[in-house]
């Protein structure tokens, strides 16, 4: 039936979307499907040409366009077909096929314009007498496969009706409008419904789309065609058929299997979705219409280790049939509804198309053979094969996306399915997941080629090369550490009496000794003489969570434990012998022992990494496995005497170990960094630029920081960069402002570094990771622990000389993760890493990402799965995640979802404040997201794709940025933290930002903002508003600094509504009125603690001054209440402050409120005699300088008159040379002489106190480096207070003077202390207290 309708009609789904792709891509991604019907016969090309008018009259899609009517796509069906049909004879031609290839190929190359141009064109071509081809193009608009069989079909009989001089049979072409109606018909229907919600069941829980490409970006669609072509002879494809019938499955049905089973075997995937196109045509009118009906169904197959072809092909019968039942819903609409739509997302890259259509035609008795030549661009990958019912046997085209995939790759994809489907026929029962894709040339390379890496390693020790090393070049440089330079004999002779002393100590071969020492030439000294002895060394790091130093040593059970006093007494350690660093007695020297008794398969170190149960698990490095590191890092770097290497790294992290120890093995010079060193990027690049280092050994988070400093200079500097994923962006900014670059990339469990390359061209792609180092093998495996394919993703396994030992105290994981061998034939093992990798072709290897949940924060390996575990043990926590989200920089951040407990009330800042005692501060989440319950899987797992997006936002309502500096620092915090939009009271931290983005801010400032911002100043004032007073303050900017509350950290924002606010820490002026010093505490508390300053009045001369310690304790309550109406109450007091504490304690007990924290920071009382003694001025100077510890002063040159004093205290104090200060004498001249006024007033009050006792704890820290004998005016000791503390005393002991307690290093400990005893508050609320009449007094020595 003909029906000739000029109509006007909408587009259906399909044709809706080709139109987008067309609009988007016009001029690139080819839209086209084009065949070739080789003609075997002669041709009359008139009647041809007439067939194919007929055929344009009949079919009325062939005469459709496209026209926009309002902004909207409508289909018009021209009366009669626009084109013509050219003839061309090309038979003269030297090479007539190639030169009508060379046409069509040009033709269906350039997309029709969809207004103007024919959508369906076609052309003849005469090669020789007695073979022609006939040629069909159709944009996919209107025509589908299924389509172009039909014209083909009708043409071969309207031509042979016309040779044969009949009439032909009647056309049963449906009209154009046939696809609209039945598509409209369908929407409205239940079967769409019930179609929806097969889907929707099929496809729940939908894994990530996987693709065979090896780029991880998506480009969009190639502009060209990209195929590669093989056939399997017909014998092949009767076998598979016969194959197919023992299971139930027809021949397409068993080729769609063997292709997924390729699929499955090349990407890994044991949840493999792919696309299947259908024809969508299921009622006679369809099958009857030529034009756009195709569709795609998503195929799903789940393959289970072990599984055979039969077992595959039952299940691709069972999925294929029920898909095909419901193949009329649009893959649109699926996408649409899992969400899949838009650039990167799918429900699969890759596709299957099995082509069974008949193309037996007959051109008047001329036999054809066709030839698929377009089927439009591929997004990704799409196997087709051509069973087009003949006895031609079966061909396969490879159709890619040109921008995804080359030829050469495309080639062996098919080299190796074509493999896969012999093996198969050769032997179904063999498990697929044992089918060799690889061919034994593949396998020779990856194994044997690529993994020749076998060379001698001397078998020294460390300690002996560093002897041998001071024996040739004693005077040279071997460590250099701020002013301090140790030359090789002093290094060697040190570590030697070292070592002897460790030996009488009771240090025997196979020992483990614990080393928590500060950065400086001494660890290198002590690492090592450990070394020397044959034990191992465990780095602990001091200033490290107690919770996970306790696990630790737990573990590992060491004999002995290095540090300095103070760290020993902060660290508490029992059981293990308390050594202290070169502590050498007389009679080690005397020992004559010089041994080295570390052995190749003795233990250097034991060093601990995150575990994923909570645990963190010790790996044990041999002395074999650090020889043959270094001399593998010696053959790639090739370091000289003349090399400087910087040494940053926490010794807790195995990279430390190629700073420390390559360059004593080559007589070159290691130059220390202090503690701190990489969170201070300014002072850093100055290091780097002072000492003039040749090689800098960093992550790429540390490198990032360093490069945003305008004073990193690394010209003459060999960068190497490891530890986590390195981006091109980064790699090419490194490589730009660097001498050389090298990255290399190692787990602890193989020595450090396992891998290297110089990095030469740095692309858009990821840098390679590089090849195995000296004696080193690499395997990419499947679950199977079979290689993969070149290109495939798998997990990296290392063998070789560079292996651990293992874990300590852990055989079952260690033969876990460190199996055998299968491919070294030794008896030796190898690691697997849980990296996913692949091979490139030119035997370099990329990193891709992880296995599971582990991911590199900053180079330090995390197990997500320990710090969910943490969070499930807090008891308001129901449940927990922790994922990992990258930015486009490449930075990583943690984040923690987090499920409250019914009934419990969850304070995200109490939980942070847990995580900080139990975890090092890379592992801890840079946001926290509430949720009502964990998205699951149908499988009842954590659905972790099915997470929200990480809860980021500003907690505070949004407000404009107004300042020039506001805006700037939104910016700023926009581009750091890569958020949509930053508002005037959102919180750096609460945004996602963390140390690290902290300190590649601060690297960034003095560019930005023409200053050095302080590190900590980030963490004092966190929101725009803060943080801009900041600035502004520093840039001459005025505060109210002598105001009676100083506000040294304002009160966070509230995440949620009704949520309590954190009670704030009141902090008590020493003698000196002011409260400023106590900034230096803000860095070590938790940041959602506000802290408040209290200062004495009468600071600008401007009022009466108190007259007694409980006046100042009243007036100092009324200003606290009026921040804090109710308590409980915090408070400590430096010097002075502490008895003015004690005072305002008191008051509040007898208001009946409570009393949390009472600390005191070295405050001595005055002795009862020298309250009642008689005022002197000599006496009263004397006094003085004992309460303020100035001891010294009272004995030497001591001031006689209080002006002499006045001058005295104010250089002591260096009052003068603070900028602050410096700020008010401007504004108030008489500065100074109203602060000495105060400063006499307030020693007048303290000496004149006399406390009562008060029923509460005190937490006590105490200076103890003093000198001189003035007893008789003061009591130093902290068991003065006992008669007025009705409990318990705590005493923390500082290794300093009294007038030092807030200096860096005793800031650093008494603001940890503070921090650990308020997160105990949080989580106990209601501390536990002696029974009465039962006083406590406990000294700890830290």
């Amino acid at each position: 039936m003909n029906d000739k309708r000029d109509d006007t009609l909408p587009l259906t789904t399909a044709q809706r979307g080709l139109w987008v792709n067309h609009k988007i891509d016009a001029g690139g991604a080819i839209m086209n499907i084009a065949e070739a019907v080789e003609i075997c016969g002669p041709i009359e090309p008139g009647l041809f040409r007439h067939a194919l008018h007929r055929l344009a009259d009949e079919a009325e899609m062939m005469r459709t366009h496209i026209v926009e009517r309002d902004g909207k796509p409508r289909q018009v069906i021209r009366p009669v077909y626009p084109g013509n049909f050219p003839f061309f004879d090309m038979s003269a031609e030297a090479d007539p096929r190639a030169a009508a290839e060379a046409w069509m190929q040009d033709e269906f190359s350039r997309n029709p314009d969809l207004e103007q141009d024919p959508l369906w064109a076609s052309a003849l071509f005469k090669l020789a007498d007695e073979r022609y081809v006939w040629y069909q193009r159709a944009h996919h608009i209107v025509l589908d496969g299924y389509g172009g069989g039909l014209l083909a079909r009708r043409l071969a009989e309207l031509y042979t009706a016309l040779v044969e001089g009949r009439e032909p049979v009647p056309c049963e072409f449906s009209p154009a409008a046939t696809a609209v109606e039945m598509e409209t018909a369908y929407r409205h229907s239940d079967r769409f419904r019930r179609d929806r919600e097969y889907w929707m069941e099929q496809l729940a829980g939908l894994p990530e789309a996987v693709t065979l490409s090896r780029h991880r970006h998506r480009p969009g669609l190639g502009d060209r065609l990209c195929r590669s072509t093989g056939y399997l002879p017909p014998e092949t494809a009767r076998r598979l058929s016969e194959l197919g019938k023992a299971t139930g499955a027809s021949l397409p049905q068993v080729l769609i299997g063997l292709v997924a089973a390729y699929y499955h075997r090349v990407t890994g995937a044991d949840d493999l979705v792919f696309g299947m196109p259908v024809s969508a045509r299921l009622n006679a009118a369809a099958r009857q219409a030529p034009g756009m009906f195709a569709n795609v169904v998503a195929i799903r197959l789940h393959f289970a280790p072990g599984m055979t072809a039969a077992q595959l092909f039952e299940q691709v019968s069972r999925v294929v049939r029920q898909a095909l039942r419901h193949q009329q819903y649009r893959y649109e609409d699926v996408r649409r509804d899992l969400a899949q739509v838009g650039q990167g997302r799918s429900v699969a890259w890759l596709g299957i198309n099995i082509e069974p259509f008949d193309y037996q035609l007959d051109f008047a008795g001329a036999g054809t053979v066709s030839h698929n030549l377009s089927n439009s661009s591929a997004e990704d990958l799409m196997v087709f094969v051509y069973d087009r019912g003949t006895d031609s046997g079966l061909r396969f085209d490879l159709d890619a996306n040109p921008l995804l995939y080359g030829m050469e790759e495309l080639d062996e994809h098919l080299r190796r399915l074509c493999r896969l489907i012999e093996s198969v026929l050769a032997d179904p029962s063999v498990p697929l997941q044992q089918v060799d894709l690889l061919g034994e040339e593949e396998r020779h390379r990856l194994l044997v080629v690529w993994n020749d890496t076998a060379g001698p390693v001397e078998p020294v020790g460390l300690p002996s090369r560093v002897a041998r090393q001071a024996a040739l070049t004693p005077d040279a440089p071997a460590v250099i550490f701020s002013d301090i330079v140790l030359s090789y004999r002093e290094l060697h002779q040190r570590s030697l009496r070292q070592a002897r002393q460790l030996l009488a100590d009771g240090i025997e071969p196979g020992d483990i000794v614990a080393v928590a020492l500060p950065r400086s030439e001494q660890l290198l000294i002590v690492l090592l003489a450990i070394m020397r002895t044959g034990a191992a060394y465990l780095p602990i790091d001091p200033d490290g969570p107690a919770e996970r130093i306790a696990l630790v040593l737990d573990d590992a059970a060491p004999i002995a434990l290095i540090a300095t006093s103070e760290i020993h007494g902060r660290l508490a350690v029992g059981g293990v012998a308390r050594l202290l660093p070169e502590q050498v007695d007389a009679s080690a020297l005397d020992q004559p022992q010089d041994a080295d008794f570390s052995r190749p398969d003795g233990i250097a170190y034991v060093l601990y990494t995150s575990g994923s149960t909570g645990r963190p698990k010790g790996v044990e490095v041999t002395h074999g496995n650090l020889a043959n590191f270094l001399q593998g890092m010696t053959l790639q770097l090739k370091p000289t005497a003349g090399d400087r290497f910087l040494a940053v790294t926490t010794v807790i992290f195995d990279i430390a170990g190629l700073e420390l120890y390559l360059p004593l093995t080559v007589g070159a010079c290691v130059v220390m960094a202090g503690n701190g060193a990489a969170q201070q990027p300014l002072e850093l690049a100055r290091l780097i630029q002072r000492s003039g280092v040749t090689h800098v050994q960093a992550t790429p988070s540390l490198w990032r920081i360093l490069l945003a400093s305008p004073e990193t200079q690394l010209t003459q500097v060999h960068a190497l960069v490891g530890g986590e994923a390195l981006s091109a962006e980064l790699a090419a900014r490194l490589k730009a402002a660097a001498a050389r670059v090298t990255q290399f990339y190692g787990p602890t469990e193989t020595t450090v570094w396992s891998t290297a390359c110089e990095l030469e061209e740095i692309g858009s792609g990821t840098p390679p990771i590089g090849r195995p180092i000296l004696n080193t093998r690499l395997y990419v495996l499947d679950a199977a622990r079979k290689p993969v394919v070149t290109g495939a993703i798998g997990e990296l396994c290392i063998g070789g000389a560079g292996v651990a030992k293992g874990y300590l105290h852990r055989p079952q994981l260690t033969e876990e993760r460190f199996p055998l061998d299968p491919f070294a034939g030794d008896g030796s093992r190898m690691y697997c890493t849980g990296d996913l990798v692949r091979w490139r072709d030119d035997g370099l290897l990329e990193f891709i990402g992880r296995v599971d949940t582990q991911v590199k924060i900053r180079g330090h390996r995390v197990e997500l799965g320990e710090i969910e575990s943490l969070l499930a043990k807090h008891v308001a926590v129901a449940a927990a995640a922790v994922t990992a989200t990258c930015d486009a920089s490449g930075t990583v951040a943690l984040a923690a979802y987090v499920v409250p407990r019914e009934a419990f009330v969850l304070d995200l800042d109490e939980l942070r404040v847990f995580l900080g005692r139990r975890l090092p501060e890379h592992m801890l989440p840079s946001s926290f997201t509430v949720l009502d319950a964990m998205p699951l899987t149908p499988s009842g797992k954590l659905d972790r794709r099915a997470l929200p997006a990480p809860d980021r936002a500003g907690s505070a309502a949004f407000v404009e940025p107004g300042t020039a500096i506001e805006r700037k620092l939104a910016g700023l915090w926009q581009r750091l933290l890569s958020v949509e939009r930053v508002g005037l009271h959102d919180n750096f931290f609460e945004l996602g930002g963390d140390s690290l983005t902290a300190m590649e801010m601060v690297a960034s400032f003095p560019e930005e903002f023409g200053m050095e911002l302080p590190l900590a100043s980030l963490f004092e004032a966190s929101t725009v508003a803060s943080l801009a007073a900041f600035i502004e303050r520093l840039n001459g900017g005025h505060d109210d600094p002598l105001g009676q509350i100083l506000v040294l950290r304002a009160p966070p924002k509230l995440r949620e509504v009704g949520k309590a606010q954190p009670r704030p820490l009141f902090c008590i002026h020493p003698i000196m009125g002011l409260s400023l010093g106590f900034s230096s505490l803000l860095r070590h508390l938790d940041p959602a603690v506000p802290v408040y300053g209290l200062q004495s009045r009468g600071l600008r001369g401007d009022t009466r001054l108190p007259g007694s310690i409980e006046e100042v304790a009243a007036d100092y309550l009324t200003q606290i209440r009026s921040i804090q109406p109710e308590g409980p109450y915090r408070l400590v007091g430096r010097s002075l402050g502490g008895l003015i504490g004690h005072a305002i304690a008191g008051q509040l007990l007898a208001m009946g409120e409570r009393v949390e924290l009472l600390a005191m920071i070295d405050s001595y009382l005055f002795t009862t005699s020298e309250r009642s003694r008689p005022r002197e001025e000599a006496k009263e100077v004397r006094a003085a300088l004992s309460f303020l510890g100035l001891h010294h002063h009272a004995r030497e040159n001591a001031p006689q008159t209080l002006k002499e004093l006045a001058a005295l205290l104010l250089h002591g104090y260096n009052a003068r040379s603070i900028p602050l200060v410096q700020e008010i004498i401007k504004s108030h001249p008489q500065f100074i002489e109203h602060l000495f006024a105060v400063m006499r007033n307030n020693l007048d009050l303290a000496r004149q106190y006399a406390p009562h006792r008060a029923d509460l704890d005190l937490l006590y820290f105490h200076a103890t480096q003093s000198e001189g004998d003035l007893e008789g005016i003061l009591d130093h000791r902290p068991s003065a207070w006992r008669p007025f503390i009705a409990r318990r005393i705590e005493v923390h002991e500082l290794a300093c003077h009294h007038e030092a307690v807030l200096d860096p290093a005793s800031a650093a400990q008494i603001g940890t202390v503070l921090r650990h005893r308020l997160s105990d508050i949080l989580e106990e609320r209601l501390p536990a207290a002696p029974p009465a009449g039962q006083p406590d007094f406990a000294a700890v020595y830290a």
